[in-house]
């Protein structure tokens, strides 16, 4: 009631106003009533009163039908007011709520585009380091390549400097080796001179040796002439000695290599190293030279 009082004054002192004088009525039309039924005829105050009543009735009743009328639509007017307040308060507390829902919402999605950001963020950084690492990864191959291609182009060159320096030890030994060879070649052939000169002189003394011990023969010998193959040690002494080119009389070529047994030993150089060319010598006979 003191709601309605504070949102409808006019109206509440208005329906008060009006049940006072509708009360005020009933209350004093009654008196009003008796005192004529006193002062008139029996018959006309009774006739009068009952049509008063009636009319008296019928107001009250017209006003309270458009009292309860007034009523009925103040009670209708203050139920649509409060279905309208109603309404007003659930579109407001919906409007609360959906607004309430929109920030939940809002609120939502903001952590989800802050959790996308995140994860976006997270992604970015992961395909950085990714590209960082491919990258470092990458500078370390190319890195290690190179220190591989500089330590196999260090490695070649020494070997290629190892392979100079025994190529130049190899050419320098052959070098060495051929004129060592050469001078071997030079000596040997110095060597084959000399001994050749030494077998030539000493051959000739070895067969005058040789024909100083030899005996003659029985028979005729002229013309004979044989070519004799002896082998010698150390000191002169013959090994053996044997005809290799006969003369065609048996007892003449044994008699030549019984000379030469009997000479021994033969004459040779004094030179040691001379003797491997006097090991086995081959000289002529003839006898008388």
């Amino acid at each position: 009631m003191r709601e309605i009082f504070k949102k409808h004054p006019f109206a509440v002192i208005l329906s008060v106003m009006f049940h006072l004088l509708l009360i005020g009525f009933f209350v004093f039309g009654a008196d009003f009533g008796d005192e004529k039924i006193h002062t008139k005829p029996p018959v006309n105050i009774v006739k009068a009163t009952v049509i008063d009543e009636s009319k008296i009735k019928a107001e009250a009743n017209r006003l309270k039908k458009l009292a309860h009328q007034k009523a009925s639509r103040e009670k209708k007017r203050l139920a649509d007011i409060k279905k309208k307040r109603l309404a007003e308060e659930k579109k407001t507390a919906d409007l609360k709520k959906q607004k309430a829902l929109n920030k939940k919402k809002l609120v939502k999605q903001r952590a989800d585009e802050a959790a996308k950001q995140a994860r976006l963020k997270k992604q970015q950084a992961i395909a950085k380091k990714k590209k960082t690492d491919a990258k470092k990864k990458k500078a370390d191959a190319l890195k290690k390549k190179k220190l591989a291609a500089a330590k196999k182009e260090k490695n070649r060159k020494a070997i290629e400097k190892k392979r100079l320096a025994d190529e130049t030890l190899r050419l320098a030994k052959e070098q060495m080796d051929r004129e060592q060879a050469l001078r071997e070649l030079a000596a040997e052939e110095e060597m084959q001179m000399r001994a050749q000169a030494a077998v030539a002189s000493f051959t000739d003394l070895i067969r005058q040796k040789v024909e100083r011990n030899w005996i003659q023969p029985p028979g005729d010998i002229s013309g004979l002439n044989c070519i004799v193959r002896v082998r010698l040690i150390p000191g002169g002494d013959v090994v053996d000695a044997q005809v290799i080119k006969p003369s065609g009389n048996a007892f003449f070529d044994r008699s030549v290599e019984l000379a030469t047994r009997k000479a021994a030993p033969l004459p040779l150089p004094s030179d040691p190293t001379m003797f491997n060319y006097f090991r086995t010598l081959e000289f002529y006979f003839r006898p008388g030279g």
